[in-house]
């Protein structure tokens, strides 16, 4: 079954659609919401983002990755995310940082961007999940808005060499197949943030924060508490998996074929 474009959102941020009214209030303590901004900055200027390039933010959610790769490269960066709030968010924020005029916050189906004939930079899909199939799959379609030479960024995780996939990990590759995915189509990988501190970090910070702004929420919105206390502990359940020997997070750079 197809699902809506509100229950996309609630699948991409792992969260009951009840709350989705209210996740600026509960993520507001974090600096954006992926833990990847510094990792985003730190991979493009190592593969050699050129100054002045433009940017493709597929799921930019508050902004918080483009507007800091606006103020990095003197950037152009279009951000597309289906979460209405978050884009005035992200907009209010670009105004803030006085860089109104190099960045652009649409409302909407990132799919529709895809299909627009625009050629970019880069484009970026971060924290987003899998919405657009496998790597494979993900990256056929980034590509399509990248111009040859341009770069495609994505994070998600995999399984160290020797781990079998269980339950909790059923969807993990290891690195090896999830490579080969992310590169089938002729491109290459040109850098790799493999558990990079900052993401922990972001998960501290994540554990310590969401549960007393969910507290406050239960406590101005009683009839949520279920669904807040549901979330909180899949924040905890996420954090354990990232953190642990058997799976990997990393953010990767694909450079798209010049054929």
């Amino acid at each position: 079954m197809t699902r809506s474009l509100k229950d996309e959102v609630a699948y991409a941020m792992e969260t009951p659609a009840t709350l989705l009214p209210h996740l600026a209030y509960l993520l507001q303590d974090l600096p954006s919401l992926s833990g990847t901004e510094i990792d985003a900055v730190d991979v493009l200027a190592e593969v050699g983002f050129p100054t002045g390039g433009s940017i493709l933010d597929l799921g930019c959610g508050r902004g918080d990755i483009a507007i800091r790769l606006a103020g990095r490269f003197g950037a152009t960066v279009t951000g597309v995310d289906a979460h209405g709030p978050f884009i005035e968010i992200a907009r209010r924020a670009a105004g803030q940082a006085g860089l109104d005029d190099q960045c652009r916050f649409v409302a909407g189906d990132l799919r529709q961007a895809l299909a627009g004939p625009d050629r970019f930079d880069a484009a970026l899909m971060i924290a987003v999940g899998p919405v657009l199939g496998d790597a494979a799959e993900t990256i056929g379609l980034l590509r399509s808005v990248v111009r040859p030479g341009g770069w495609m960024l994505i994070d998600d995780a995999y399984l160290p060499d020797g781990v079998a996939p269980t339950p909790d990990y059923a969807d993990y590759q290891d690195r090896d197949a999830a490579e080969a995915g992310m590169t089938r189509h002729g491109d290459t990988i040109v850098a790799r943030r493999i558990r990079s501190p900052s993401t922990h970090a972001f998960n501290e910070l994540t554990l310590e924060t969401v549960p007393k702004r969910a507290e406050e929420l239960a406590a101005a919105h009683p009839e949520l508490k279920d669904d807040l206390d549901r979330y909180v502990a899949r924040q905890f359940k996420e954090v354990a998996l990232m953190e642990t020997p058997a799976v990997c997070p990393a953010l990767w750079a694909i450079r798209k074929g010049t054929a």
